[in-house]
Order: C-alpha cells, then structure tokens, then sequence
C-alpha cells in the first residue's frame, strides 16, 4: 500500500472537511460522559502507588458498578468507590474534571494548551522552512511525501 499515494486521496477531503467544519463548543462539552474518564480513575490509583495492572481492572469495575446502578461513574461515592480499592480518598471527586484531564497530559503530542500549542508551532515552523525552500508547492508535496521533509 502505497502511503504517499493515499495521503495525495485523503488530504484533498481533509481539506473539504477543515474549511467547512463548525465547531460548537458547547454541544462538544455537553456531550462529555465521565466515563471517558475511566482512565483518569486508574492513573489516579497510580499516584497512590498502586501498580497500574490493578488500577485498569478497578476501573472497569467502576464502570460496571455504575452501570448495574444505573448511574454514572462519577456518581458513585467515596464508599462506592473504596469497595472497590481502599486507596480512594475524598480527593477522588477531583478525578471528574474534563479540563484537568486534558491538561495532565502535556507531554509532546499530548492534550494541555502547551503541548497543542507546541505541535501547531512546530508545524508552523515546519511548513514555513518548506515554503522558504521552495514554494507552497513544496511544503505540500512534502506533506504528500514524507521522504521530501529530509
């Protein structure tokens, strides 16, 4: 399978896609479910030093605790929750925050401000030494064929 050949398909649809996409923020935030934050509650248990092949399987016991209760993960309370590990603490509630979970993960590529910032950054400085060193053109056919970028 040829990727530069692929790429040359797909990002002319990426591009239909960007320039027309409308972003609502509120019907994104609105969508959120705090078990997408199932992962939150393992690395959590981590920061209490349990090892994180226990954590995963605690969260998925909260999932299902949840689920047989009809509610959401971040409905259930610290006994609820210390039922299934003693390492919850009151703090546990803090686990629930849609913000600090994206800006936790602020290692490059990762979700915080800084990292997003970095990579549109980067990619700006990327694309701008392509276009100083041959064009537009260029910068897109390096997009196309990675074996350009060199």
């Amino acid at each position: 399978f040829d990727v530069a050949t692929t790429l040359a398909l797909v990002l002319p649809v990426a591009t239909g896609v960007v320039n027309t996409l409308s972003i609502h923020p509120a019907k994104m935030r609105a969508a959120l479910q705090a078990e997408m934050l199932a992962t939150d509650l393992a690395e959590y248990l981590v920061r209490k030093n349990v090892p994180f092949r226990q954590t995963h399987h605690v969260a998925g016991a909260a999932v299902k605790l949840a689920e047989d209760l009809g509610c959401s993960i971040a409905d259930l309370d610290l006994d609820q929750l210390r039922s299934l590990h003693p390492s919850f603490e009151e703090d546990a509630k803090d686990i629930w925050d849609f913000d600090k979970s994206a800006e936790s993960r602020d290692a490059d590529g990762g979700t915080s401000k800084r990292a997003q910032r970095k990579q549109l950054d980067d990619l700006q400085a990327w694309l701008d030494a392509k276009r100083a060193h041959g064009g537009p053109d260029k910068a897109h056919a390096a997009l196309v064929d990675p074996g350009l970028s060199r």
